[in-house]
């Protein structure tokens, strides 16, 4: 573990604990875990769990192929060239984008996904991340109309440096999009966990419900982020939920009562969003687009 020595965004101490290891800064307003784990850490799960796996890496490109379908569709290629994708893992959304048009890249920190990623054609190269935040990404500036994100801002131990490297890529009014995991979704969960003990077969989907990555960001720690950032034109969703149970939390027999569960969810979710006029965002994950 690696201790954060403050916010990962303002590097101010005044926070509040929230539970052991999670804080939120008074400041900007991030959730993080304090100490954090190391990237290595990172990686080494990543590896050893998933991309030394085949069939597990290819369930889970399975059950998230309908989120990548969803922002394809949102946002078309229409004449646009270069999309760059951040921790790539082995390239199934580049391979999505390649076919709705996009000259699609990616950078990864794992040298097992690159070489799969190659294997199959893609234009992918190791990124680095170190803990100190620095990152390479050998690209000229203003490369790319796009540069996605997905699932991986929550990782990076200090996001501010790798969000202006992003910046320096990204052409004149080029997009940045980023789907993350919702605070107030799984601080919530966690909280629930903790009280619902019974039934048994209900208190073991609470305690798989939260998740703590590095960092849980909500739409007002990720506003401030990406405006100190140089970004403007923000926009914040719910974003649609992946199929079924990706990462097998549940034994096989019941992924069919994941899939109610997250369908149940995210409706209401939505129901609310509808509601407040998207003020409040309640669901697991966010998706934000912004422009440079």
């Amino acid at each position: 573990m690696t201790d954060a020595g403050g916010c990962p965004i303002c590097g101010r101490p005044d926070r509040l604990r929230l539970a052991e290891q999670l804080f939120r800064c008074r400041s900007c307003h991030l959730t993080y875990q304090d100490p954090r784990p190391s990237v290595e850490r990172v990686r080494a799960y990543y590896d050893l769990k998933i991309y030394t796996n085949p069939s597990t890496s290819e369930r889970i490109d399975q059950r998230r192929r309908g989120l990548f379908l969803d922002f394809l569709d949102r946002v078309p290629a229409e004449g646009r060239r270069r999309l760059l994708d951040v921790g790539c893992g082995t390239g199934e959304f580049l391979r999505l984008a390649k076919g709705r048009g996009w000259d699609a890249y990616g950078v990864e920190l794992s040298p097992e996904a690159v070489e799969v990623a190659n294997r199959l054609g893609l234009a992918v190269s190791l990124g680095m991340l170190r803990d100190q935040g620095e990152t390479d990404m050998s690209f000229p500036d203003g490369w790319f109309d796009i540069v996605t994100l997905w699932n991986v801002l929550d990782l990076f131990p200090r996001p501010r440096e790798p969000l202006r490297e992003i910046h320096r890529v990204l052409a004149p009014d080029g997009q940045l999009f980023i789907r993350t995991p919702n605070e107030h979704f799984h601080l919530n969960a966690y909280r629930l966990s903790r009280l619902l003990r019974w039934p048994s077969s209900l208190a073991r989907l609470s305690d798989d419900a939260y998740i703590f990555h590095s960092l849980l960001w909500s739409p007002k720690s990720l506003r401030i982020l990406l405006e100190t950032s140089g970004f403007r034109k923000i926009r914040f969703w719910n974003s649609p939920l992946s199929w079924g149970d990706p990462y097998q939390v549940v034994p096989q027999e019941r992924e069919r009562v994941v899939r109610m569960i997250k369908r149940l969810v995210y409706g209401a979710a939505q129901v609310v969003s509808g509601v407040s006029g998207t003020r409040w965002l309640l669901g697991p994950s966010l998706s934000v687009l912004a422009r440079k």
